[in-house]
């Protein structure tokens, strides 16, 4: 089964300075994907403006990976320690329940974009530190680039959880396959561009999940950015029940 969460469908929550598209709306009881997909608790976007921030409070632990798309922040975490993170850098940290995020664009003249993943660990949180790691456009470029991984092989970010996150980078008319293995689901989402998935048409900021399927499998219909998260479990069948009344589902057999 896919489900579908159109871009317009994220919540949305903005300003002059800084501007927020939740994939998952954590404090929307009638949304069905309130509580993420599987392991991946959050998907946000955001975006700043020159000299502005925001303060991101998680309502649970999460093992969160920061990618900076473009621009320059500075980040600090739970351990209240400033760091700079570039465009093209992901940065991991374990994060407490109720514990405060901050970040802040230090350009005065060009926006920062930003994307955060959270991820429910698989058992309390170990504290491991944060971690920044530089992935090159050509690194990810016509490959899905391993980008976070339990134990961090291929130099990947170490995670902890049983959750691989690729990104990519491909041309018009390139097509991948990713294979899920037997209990595996996932998530992609479309950081800019076009992709077709199947028959269904996918572009920036839309998202999809991928539950009971072999593989996600997808074409770009324009120069694309993706983000893809492989996750241990399928989703439940009361759930999967609950995203057919609510969301654009497609059933592939």
């Amino acid at each position: 089964m896919i489900t579908v969460r159109k871009s317009e469908e994220r919540r949305h929550i903005g300003n002059q300075n800084k501007k927020t598209w939740m994939t998952f709306d954590s404090e929307n009881k009638a949304d069905p994907l309130q509580n993420g997909f599987g392991a991946l608790k959050m998907l946000n976007e955001e975006l700043l403006s020159p000299d502005s921030g925001y303060i991101l409070n998680t309502h649970m632990d999460m093992v969160i990976v920061t990618y900076v798309q473009e621009g320059v922040i500075i980040y600090k975490g739970p351990l209240e320690k400033s760091d700079l993170v570039e465009a093209n850098e992901f940065r991991r940290v374990d994060v407490p329940r109720d514990t405060k995020q901050y970040a802040f664009n230090i350009s005065h003249s060009e926006d920062a974009h930003i994307f955060q993943s959270g991820f429910a660990p698989s058992e309390s949180l170990l504290k491991q530190g944060e971690i920044k790691k530089l992935f090159t456009h050509s690194e990810r470029k016509g490959i899905l680039r391993l980008i976070a991984s339990p134990d961090g092989r291929e130099s990947s970010l170490p995670i902890q959880q049983n959750v691989q996150m690729y990104s990519t980078f491909i041309h018009r008319g390139n097509h991948m396959i990713h294979e899920l293995g037997p209990g595996r689901s996932a998530w992609l989402h479309v950081v800019k561009g076009r992709i077709l998935v199947n028959h269904l048409h996918l572009q920036t900021g839309d998202g999809a999940g991928f539950s009971g399927e072999r593989a996600v499998s997808f074409t770009a219909q324009e120069p694309t950015e993706i983000l893809l998260f492989n996750l241990c479990g399928e989703i439940s069948k009361e759930k999967e029940t609950g995203l057919k009344r609510q969301l654009q589902t497609v059933e592939i057999r």
